[in-house]
């Protein structure tokens, strides 16, 4: 399913950055950032890890919403983790580590009473 684009603007591209959405991401949306779906080759982690998408989705249950990032960890023995760390509009902050090299659905659930994403930030040490 195509969901809508949320477009993050972020002053530079690769590893160790941090992307911003002033009126946040809304809920059943998509990041792009600086216009591109193309997030690969803007979230960058050591040793080749990436973040291929993010969606933000209702859930229910006992969390009412849930990141869902498509990424792969750095390749390569010692190679450590990608980290990342999502920031809504109430100013709680959900984080992430990407260890395995293997493309996968990662989930970060939460609650929330401003649950739209403003800040996604991405780094290869533990933010």
């Amino acid at each position: 399913m195509a969901y809508p684009i949320s477009d993050f603007t972020a002053a530079k591209i690769g590893e160790n950055s941090s992307a911003e959405r002033r009126d946040g991401m809304t809920v059943n949306s998509e990041v792009s950032i600086n216009g591109s779906s193309n997030l690969y080759d803007i979230i960058r982690f050591n040793d080749n890890g990436c973040v291929y998408g993010i969606t933000l989705t209702g859930s229910p249950g006992i969390y009412d919403y849930v990141l869902s990032v498509d990424a792969q960890g750095p390749d390569g023995f010692f190679s450590g983790s990608g980290h990342l760390a999502f920031t809504d509009k109430s100013g709680d902050t959900y984080k992430l580590s990407i260890y395995s090299s293997t493309r996968t659905v990662h989930t970060v659930r939460y609650n929330s009473k401003q649950p739209e994403i403003v800040k996604i930030q991405w780094n290869n040490e533990s933010i």
